[in-house]
């Protein structure tokens, strides 16, 4: 059977549209195009790259004449699958957003062919031996495998062969998105995703690490408790002032609204609480038993949230999440919120977890060709560009509220309707190395 006639084992989905998003991106597309084509014939790997152009600028020729269509031995097929701009101005925000990333995925992800399909982008460059890896087959249909996402200048020349432009991308990294962190390779600026575990509680199951911490807490309020009572209320190098004003507050509480309040200083209680002060004792003492429990409570939510808060490699996930056909099915495809596509494909693995999907991290990295107009850590470019243009997205405090009630129901959610990905419309295919019409009718959905 030739390359040609079978069917794909990998199907590579991305979406684009012939503007220019991101600074250059034909620039970048085209590398993304031919070092795909060369890798698959390279590995003998049968793939198909499905091509999502989503609302084409009317005044711009389409993707399959722009760009210079490699002819390899056959072993990577490219179709290109148009969303028109009249499904896309159904969409809100459509007037501000010229192209929901996410939604276009889900579309070539639906009409994908392959067994395997992976999402990615039109600035990914897959690394030698990670394209070695998925040639010899061996993927597990129940997995969701994420990798390692490196940045390298926008300084590769088209012309190189693929070896060598895989090369520059080993050599010239310039930033590294681990699955806990990103690594800025210039300045050795760390910016962490996950909270340092102590070294010790490394070796520790997760609930243990956790019932550790609140033993902890609790012990260390009933200790700071008694030390006071030993060491004196009134020395500052013991009982910082915070603590002193605390239990003041508390003192007051206790001897009712008309009592008296203790001198300035706060050495003595007026005499005539002397007559109370076993009442006095065991009321203040009910107030820090309340105290410690409400701190105790909040400790304990905190705590709760954050090991809902699984560590799934969600730094840069939009660039690769790789799972097959049916687990993409079985999951929903990526929520198709009508907004900025921040924080939609980290969701996404979340959903997939509680799906029954788990996380396989590759051993091989991705290499991302550096632009303008995404996400860089640290940097408040891109809200302000969003709030500027009044473009919503999702927001960390909404991000964690889903997850923790999939944590707490151990189900996923579901965002979308049957349908997600238009699979009830009918949209135009082409074959851009001949740029001939397949299919002017609705192309096969799953």
């Amino acid at each position: 059977m030739s390359a040609r006639e079978q069917q794909p084992y990998l199907s590579v989905v991305a979406t684009a549209r012939n503007d220019d998003h991101g600074g250059n991106p034909l620039y970048r597309m085209q590398l993304f195009v031919n070092s795909l084509v060369s890798q698959c014939d390279r590995h003998r790997l049968p793939a198909e790259l499905v091509l999502v152009e989503w609302n084409p600028p009317a005044d711009r020729p389409r993707l399959a004449e722009v760009l210079d269509w490699p002819q390899g031995k056959g072993w990577c097929h490219v179709r290109i699958v148009e969303v028109p701009a009249e499904l896309h101005g159904r969409l809100q925000h459509a007037d501000r957003l010229p192209l929901f990333q996410m939604i276009g995925k889900n579309v070539g992800i639906r009409r994908a062919r392959g067994t395997f399909v992976l999402a990615t982008n039109i600035d990914i460059l897959l690394s030698d031996d990670l394209m070695e890896l998925l040639a010899k087959r061996h993927l597990d249909p129940k997995r969701v495998y994420r990798v390692d996402r490196v940045d390298v200048p926008a300084e590769i020349d088209p012309t190189w062969s693929t070896e060598r432009q895989l090369a520059f991308c080993r050599d010239k990294a310039i930033r590294i998105n681990y699955y806990d962190s990103t690594l800025d390779l210039v300045t050795g600026a760390r910016y962490r995703i996950y909270r340092d575990v102590p070294f010790v509680l490394r070796f520790l199951p997760p609930g243990l690490r956790s019932r550790w911490l609140v033993t902890r807490y609790v012990v260390w309020r009933i200790y700071a408790f008694f030390y006071w009572i030993i060491a004196g209320f009134n020395d500052p190098r013991v009982v910082p002032a915070r603590i002193r004003r605390r239990i003041r507050r508390l003192i007051a509480a206790a001897q009712g609204p008309d009592a008296q309040t203790a001198d300035g200083a706060g050495h003595s209680l007026p005499a005539s609480s002397l007559l109370r002060v076993p009442r006095l004792i065991e009321s203040v003492a009910a107030a820090l038993v309340r105290d410690l429990l409400e701190r105790r409570r909040e400790f304990l939510r905190a705590m709760e949230w954050e090991k809902s808060r699984l560590r799934l490699h969600t730094n840069a996930s939009g660039d690769f999440t790789l799972m097959s056909k049916d687990a993409w099915i079985r999951s929903g495809g990526y929520a198709e919120f009508e907004m900025y596509s921040m924080h939609i494909d980290g969701l996404h693995l979340y959903t997939s977890h509680y799906a029954g999907l788990r996380e396989q991290r590759l051993p091989h990295p991705v290499y991302h060709i550096e632009h303008g107009g995404g996400f860089k850590p640290n940097s408040k470019e891109l809200d302000e560009r969003l709030a500027r243009d009044a473009i919503p997205q999702i927001s960390n405090d909404q991000l964690m509220e889903w997850i923790y009630e999939m944590y707490k129901s151990r189900r996923p959610l579901e965002f979308n309707k049957d349908d997600w990905g238009f699979a009830n419309e009918d949209l135009v295919e082409t074959e851009p190395r001949s740029t001939h019409t397949l299919a002017q009718t609705q192309t096969e959905v799953a």
